[in-house]
């Protein structure tokens, strides 16, 4: 395999792109495929061509994305941020953080997806603002779910997500976290930040159950964080878990205590979501 055919494949793969995508319609698709296996040269032109469609810069290139690790370390930051921020309805510091995202370079198909969730969480902190999406914004969100995983990202992605499920009806909802359960139905392969991810995601489908009063349909994912490690990191959607199945089985009395003791350590935001 020739220098530059490894390098494009390469940066193909950072930016998550097929062969056809990466072509971009500058060369055949057989030629490009060729030209990673080092078959064939790419002309100049082509290849400058191929660069400019997908925002690469050719110093960048020839440098072996000597930014790559600082771009990586900056949206692990950011995401991290961006989880904190959303779930506190901050949202003068989602739009810093939006402006951030657009800022990385290059705009990969991952960073492209977190400024579009990113972007319908600001505009839908309420039901009348959800209520104003789209169907073209809903069907992007219901092709984001169910793309195949972004590697290291999909902790991410998940939880990108688990900000996003209560913009759909119960119906769409329980579709989406079905499909996703059963790709995550061995818990024993699960790794640990997946596990964190998905303990967010179902707590947030079970409150959304229970708001629209669709009790029978939290067995499943209550089931699912119950059998989740007991693990410090998961100990938080744990004991939320408990306060729905308290409900669910008529325990008001013990629910409450749970409630109480959530929000005297200081988890306020979440009590009073709970409660509406």
């Amino acid at each position: 395999m020739n220098y530059i055919g490894k390098k494009l494949k390469s940066l193909r793969q950072e930016l998550g792109l097929t062969q056809t995508e990466m072509a971009a319609g500058v060369i055949s698709v057989s030629f490009y495929s060729k030209v990673e296996r080092g078959l064939n040269d790419i002309g100049v032109n082509d290849f400058l061509d191929i660069l400019q469609e997908h925002n690469v810069d050719p110093k960048d290139f020839f440098n072996d994305f000597k930014s790559k690790k600082a771009n990586k370390e900056k949206l692990v930051s950011l995401v991290n941020r961006f989880v904190t921020v959303s779930t506190e309805d901050n949202e003068s510091e989602i739009k810093n953080i939006i402006k951030s995202f657009e800022k990385i370079k290059p705009q990969t198909p991952f960073i492209k997806f977190i400024i579009l969730l990113a972007r319908l969480i600001a505009e839908t902190h309420n039901e009348t603002a959800m209520k104003k999406l789209t169907n073209k914004q809903r069907n992007t969100i219901k092709n984001i779910i169910f793309k195949e995983s972004y590697n290291d990202d999909e902790y991410y992605r998940i939880l990108l997500i688990a900000n996003l499920i209560q913009v759909y009806n119960v119906d769409e909802a329980t579709f989406f976290v079905k499909s996703i359960l059963r790709r995550y139905h061995d818990i024993t392969k699960v790794d640990k930040k997946t596990e964190i991810a998905l303990s967010v995601l179902l707590i947030n489908y079970v409150d959304w159950c229970f708001k629209k009063k669709e009790f029978k349909l939290c067995k499943e994912s209550l089931d699912y964080i119950k059998q989740l490690p007991d693990d410090i990191e998961l100990a938080f959607p744990k004991i939320l878990g408990l306060y729905f199945d308290e409900l669910i089985h008529g325990n008001k009395e013990k629910a409450e205590v749970v409630k109480k003791v959530l929000y005297e350590s200081g988890y306020k935001v979440m009590v009073k979501r709970m409660e509406k």
